[in-house]
C-alpha cells in the first residue's frame, strides 16, 4: 500500500497528500531536519515529522439562542457523509453480528459506533462471559446460539488460552470468558473480511425520516453533525437511541448499573483462602480464590449494581464514581492481607454497563408464558441457550421488529421483551437477534420492501444456510 492508498484508506484524501503526510510512513530520524511542509518544532524532529497543517475539515453552523427564555437551536443543513444499503448503530455483540451478516448477505453495510472499538459492554463494558449458549438434554448440553456467534466463540478459543476459555465436554454448558482486547481485534477482522465499513468515534443522534419511513440516520463526531442514508437501519445501541428517534414506541425500565474489573498479578496470590467479612469492605465476598479468564495472572468480575435510569446522566455519573471508590477501597484492604499483597486493579470498565433501558414495543411482546407454549417457534430466527432458571427458547421476528415506524429494526438488549430481558440482554443471545435482525435488513434493501413485509420464511431459510440453529 503506497502513501495515496493508505491516507485515502483513513479518510484523509488529497488535501493531507498536499500538505505532505499527516500520517507520514516515512521514517525520520530524530538527527536530521523535518520533512518539507512540516511546521513542527525543528529541534525535536522525533515529533515534529507529524507536524502538518491541513485545511479545515469543518465550518461551524449558527450556535443555539436565548429566546423568550429559553434555548432554541437553529436550524442547519446536514451533509451527506455516506450512502449504504443497510446502517448497522452500535457495535455492541448485536450490532457486529448484525453487520456481518448484511455485508455477507451482500449488502453494502455501515457499522457506527460511538467508542473506538467494537463489543460494546461485552469489551468496554468487560462483560466477557458469553453465557446463555448451549440447551441442556438428557443431562448434556447442545450448543444453540450457532451461526456468527459459534464461530466467534470457535475462533476466539482458536487465539490461545490467553483470549479465551478452552472447549469444554459436552457435560458441561460452553461458556467461554473471552479477553476484552482478543474480541476487539476478532470482531475487527471479522468485519473486515465481510466488506462492513466502520465508523467509530460516531454517536447516532437522531434519524432522517419521510412520514413513518426511516432513510438514514445523523450522528455526530468531532467532523459535528452528518448523515448516513442507507435503505434499512438496525438498532443496536442497547438504548433504542435509533427507534426511540423514529417515533416507534417502547416502554422504559430500571435495572442493576454494573461495573466490572480486573485484577492483576492473581497467579501470584499466596494465601490459599479469601480472609473473613471485614465490616469496613465495601464489597464484601469479592476475593477471588480462582481465575476465571483464560490468562492466569488476572481475575474478572463485577457486580449487579445500585438500581438506577440507565438513560440518566446523574445516575450513570454517581454509579462511575460509587463503583470505582468501592473498588479501589476494597482493593487496598485486599493488598493489606498476608497472600494478597501484590494483587492490584488491572483495568476497570471504561463503558458501564447499565443491563435495560428502553425495550421496543415490538409486533410481537415475547414472554416467559409465551416461550413456554410455543407459539412462535415457526416464526423463530434463533434460539437462546439456557441461562441458569430458565430453558433454552427460541426467539420470534416479531420481537425485533416495531409495531410503528418502517425501514427498522432492533437487535440486542433493547427488543421486545417484558420478563425475558434478563435472557435478552446476555451476549450469546445479542449475537443471535443481531444476525436475525442483520440479514433481514440485507433482504429488505434488496428486495425494496420493509422488515414487517419480509416473508419471515424466506429469512429463515437464510439463516439456517449460514448455519443458525432454528430448532
Amino acid at each position: 500500500m503506497d502513501r495515496r492508498d493508505f491516507l485515502k484508506r483513513f479518510g484523509l484524501g488529497a488535501a493531507s497528500l498536499g500538505a505532505g503526510a499527516a500520517l507520514g510512513d516515512e521514517w525520520v530520524d530524530a538527527a536530521k531536519s523535518l520533512p518539507e511542509g512540516s511546521v513542527g518544532d525543528p529541534r525535536n524532529v522525533w515529533f515534529g515529522q507529524r507536524i502538518f497543517p491541513i485545511p479545515h475539515t469543518i465550518e461551524d453552523g449558527p450556535s443555539c439562542r436565548i429566546e423568550n427564555g429559553k434555548i432554541v437551536m437553529p436550524a442547519r443543513e446536514v451533509p451527506v457523509f455516506h450512502r449504504a444499503d443497510v446502517a448497522v448503530v452500535g457495535g455492541g455483540p448485536a450490532g457486529f453480528a448484525a453487520a456481518v451478516a448484511s455485508a455477507r448477505a451482500g449488502a453494502k453495510t455501515v457499522l457506527i459506533e460511538k467508542s473506538g472499538s467494537l463489543g460494546g459492554l461485552f469489551t468496554n463494558g468487560m462483560v466477557l462471559l458469553m453465557l446463555c449458549s448451549s440447551a441442556r438434554e438428557d443431562g448434556k448440553y447442545r450448543l444453540v446460539t450457532r451461526g456468527i456467534c459459534e464461530e466467534f466463540m470457535t475462533r476466539a478459543q482458536k487465539m490461545g488460552p490467553y483470549a479465551s476459555t478452552g472447549p469444554v465436554p459436552e457435560t458441561r454448558h460452553w461458556q467461554p470468558t473471552v479477553d476484552p482486547e482478543a474480541a476487539k481485534y476478532l470482531m475487527d477482522s471479522m468485519c473486515a473480511e465481510a466488506g462492513v465499513e466502520t465508523f467509530f468515534h460516531a454517536s447516532g443522534i437522531d434519524v432522517v425520516q419521510e412520514g413513518d419511513a426511516v432513510r438514514g440516520v445523523v450522528f455526530s463526531s468531532k467532523q459535528g453533525f452528518q448523515a448516513v442514508l442507507a435503505s434499512q437501519v438496525v438498532d443496536c445501541t442497547g438504548d433504542g437511541d435509533v427507534f426511540f428517534a423514529a417515533g416507534c414506541g417502547y416502554r422504559q425500565i430500571t435495572h442493576g448499573i454494573g461495573f466490572t474489573v480486573r485484577l492483576g498479578n492473581i497467579d501470584k496470590v499466596t494465601a490459599k483462602e479469601k480472609p473473613p467479612k471485614r465490616d469496613d469492605d465495601p464489597i464484601p465476598r469479592r476475593w477471588p480464590v480462582r481465575s476465571n479468564e483464560g490468562n492466569p495472572a488476572t481475575w474478572w468480575g463485577g457486580a449487579l449494581g445500585p438500581k438506577g435510569d440507565g438513560l440518566s446522566v446523574r445516575d450513570l455519573s454517581r454509579a462511575e464514581v460509587e463503583h470505582r471508590r468501592r473498588w479501589w477501597k476494597h482493593v487496598e484492604i485486599m493488598r493489606g492481607t498476608p497472600g494478597w499483597e501484590k494483587t492490584f486493579i488491572l483495568n476497570t470498565c471504561s463503558q458501564i454497563g447499565p443491563r435495560a433501558t428502553r425495550l421496543l414495543e415490538s409486533e410481537v411482546i415475547f414472554d416467559r408464558a409465551a416461550a413456554a407454549a410455543g407459539t412462535e417457534k415457526d416464526n423463530a430466527i434463533g434460539w437462546f441457550g439456557d441461562d441458569g432458571p430458565h430453558a433454552a427458547m427460541p426467539i420470534p421476528y416479531g420481537a425485533l421488529v416495531p409495531r410503528r415506524g418502517d425501514n427498522v429494526l432492533a437487535a440486542g438488549r433493547c427488543i421486545g421483551a417484558p420478563d425475558t430481558i434478563d435472557t435478552f440482554r446476555l451476549i450469546c443471545p445479542c449475537f443471535v437477534t443481531g444476525q436475525a435482525a442483520g440479514t433481514a435488513a440485507a433482504l429488505a434493501a434488496a428486495r425494496s420492501v420493509t422488515p414487517r413485509s419480509l416473508p419471515v420464511a424466506d429469512l429463515r431459510r437464510r439463516l439456517a444456510a449460514d448455519g443458525v440453529f432454528l430448532g
